[in-house]
């Protein structure tokens, strides 16, 4: 693996496991034991390396929304396997969605995150949108608001849910929740 991918992964985990103001270049040297002169080359910035971890991030949770889509025949399939997505993130070590993470520190991040972050949360909020429009069309899913609407309160739902099962390190809340809030919706 390449040393910008090695960084850029340490990055990643340490942004969900603490936040982004609460780790270091200093951290990601002593993890993958390279100096932080060289974290530098690669990223010139914290921040930078901020805006590339949100990048790749962003990338990869697309491409698991397209082959989401690809995989599944149904609505209530493919939005049943978006869910399976945050319990996957959270893992056995309750680390969180990047973007939850970036957003607790919002305020101290410069535009090009800022960016980044909000694009991940339109991707998903545009991708479940069309699920749910697929899913009422189809008859599987019922609701009153738009499926617009619907995407971003699922969303923010989904994205509290990780974040209550890690204040009680209880996976099985998630799990519960996530089921709960496609219940909600289910024809």
């Amino acid at each position: 693996m390449a040393t910008s991918d090695q960084i850029l992964d340490t990055a990643t985990v340490l942004l969900q496991q603490r936040g982004f103001n609460a780790f270091s270049f200093q951290n990601i040297s002593q993890l993958i034991g390279i100096k932080k002169a060289s974290i530098h080359y690669h990223y010139p910035t914290k921040f930078a390396l901020g805006e590339s971890v949100m990048k790749k991030y962003r990338s990869l949770h697309n491409d698991a929304m397209n082959k989401i889509s690809k995989d599944h025949k149904t609505a209530l399939k493919k939005l049943l396997a978006f869910t399976d997505l945050f319990t996957c993130t959270l893992g056995d070590d309750y680390k969180m969605c990047p973007c939850a993470m970036l957003t607790t520190d919002i305020s101290t991040l410069p535009e090009p995150i800022r960016i980044e972050v909000q694009a991940f949360f339109i991707d998903s909020e545009n991708w479940l949108a069309t699920i749910l429009k697929e899913g009422l069309k189809n008859g599987e899913f019922k609701f009153e608001v738009s499926p617009t609407d619907c995407a971003r309160t699922l969303f923010a739902s989904f994205e509290g849910a990780m974040l209550s099962a890690r204040a009680f390190q209880d996976k099985n809340r998630l799990n519960k929740t996530l089921k709960h809030l496609v219940k909600l919706i289910q024809a």
